[in-house]
This record gives C-alpha cells, sequence and structure tokens, in this order.
C-alpha cells in the first residue's frame, strides 16, 4: 500500500464528523490533494498570520483588523472570496476573547513534527509555541473552522499532537485552540485516560485508511 499523507486538521475534521458521513472526509481529501489548482488551506493563512503576528508584537486587535478589512477588499473584486470576510470577523472576535482569557504570552515558532501509524502519515504543524504569564509552555494548533469542538473530538488530535512534538524534541503541552469559541481550548488533563485515547487514535487511523482506500478502489 502506498503512504497515505494528510495533515493533523484533515483528522480533527475526520473525527468530529459523526456517523456515515465521516466516509465523505476521505473522498473529498483524496479529490483536493489529487487537484492541483485547489489549495484551500490557504484559506485562513492570512488570519494564522494575523494571530502570530498580532501575539508577537503585541497588537492582535490593530493586525486582525487589517486581515478582515482585505477580506472584505478581496470579497468585492473575487468571487471566490465571497464570505471569507464573514469567517474572518468571527475568527477575529473569538481570538480576541481567547486573549482576554488568557493574558499576556509571549510566542516563537512551534517546530513541525509528524505522527505515523502503518500506512498513513500525518503531518503536525502548530501554528505557535506559547509561554503563559506563569511559565508554562504549551503549543498550540488554532482551529479556524467553524464547526464547533469539544473534549472529546479534540482528544484524538491532542494524542497526534503529543507524540508528534515529542519525536520533534518538543516537550510543550499541546493545546487544541477552537478560536471561534472564544474559549482557552483543551489539553489533555489528568483525568483523561492517555492509553486509552491512543489506542482509539490508531482505530481512527485505521478508519481513516480503509475508508481511503475504499474511494480508491470505486474510482
Amino acid at each position: 500500500m502506498t503512504e497515505i499523507k494528510t495533515s493533523l486538521p484533515s483528522i480533527i475534521q475526520f473525527i468530529s464528523t459523526p456517523g456515515a458521513r465521516r466516509g465523505r472526509v476521505p473522498a473529498q481529501l483524496r479529490a483536493m490533494y489529487e487537484d492541483p489548482t485547489r489549495h484551500p488551506w490557504r484559506y485562513y493563512d492570512p488570519m494564522v498570520t494575523a494571530v502570530v503576528g498580532g501575539l508577537r508584537r503585541d497588537r492582535l486587535r490593530y493586525e486582525l483588523d487589517v486581515a478582515v478589512s482585505r477580506a472584505e477588499d478581496r470579497s468585492e473584486t473575487d468571487r471566490r472570496c465571497r464570505g471569507q470576510a464573514v469567517h474572518y470577523a468571527e475568527i477575529r472576535a473569538g481570538m480576541l476573547e481567547v486573549r482576554r482569557r488568557v493574558g499576556p504570552v509571549t510566542v516563537s515558532a512551534a517546530p513541525s513534527g509528524a505522527w505515523q501509524h502503518r500506512g498513513l502519515r500525518v503531518s503536525v504543524s502548530p501554528h505557535l509555541l506559547v509561554e503563559r504569564r506563569d511559565g508554562r509552555e504549551e503549543v498550540w494548533f488554532l482551529h479556524l473552522k467553524a464547526n464547533r469542538l469539544t473534549q472529546a473530538t479534540a482528544d484524538g488530535a491532542l494524542v497526534i499532537m503529543g507524540e508528534a512534538m515529542r519525536a520533534a524534541g518538543c516537550d510543550a503541552v499541546p493545546r487544541i485552540v477552537d478560536v471561534r469559541s472564544g474559549a482557552a481550548g483543551f489539553a489533555l488533563g489528568r483525568a483523561r485516560d492517555v492509553p486509552m485515547l491512543e489506542a482509539y487514535v490508531r482505530s481512527e487511523a485505521e478508519a481513516f485508511t480503509s475508508l481511503w482506500e475504499a474511494k480508491k478502489a470505486a474510482a
């Protein structure tokens, strides 16, 4: 079997999609990856740049305002960008609330890594390495999409993040920040049964691989 390459956002999408609809996720991803003209992962790049630069230079609101304003301008001239400004405005509101809740942080570039299970390789590229005001170090992945996460739907991705970051030599605590919710996000607390979650992640990887191969066979 050829190695299947995907990303952490794709795994989050897969895990958080309920029921039989999950089967559509690998099919949609295959179509996206195999079409060189489609780069939907760049849709949120300006907001990621605004968040990172805004936190680093302590002017988060300004950077977010600029990104939203530019999205509004693009929406006027490029039909592909219609609706982008609405999404960006929701992200701006959520990120400003996250910043209010978390308080001052020191940020730097986070390392990248990968998580592997048999023929599935998941690239893991967190957005920020964060030092909280109490000295804790965390590595943040910003979930920017509209679907809201819960602890249960974040757990699997947190396991993957943790293993990938440790393999990359980073011991910071993984955190997934569901930006639009305005909350501080999800981490693996002491109450989580990590060995069970590790087994769960492997089973999800098997399911993803099986559905990916089923779509390939049907093509």
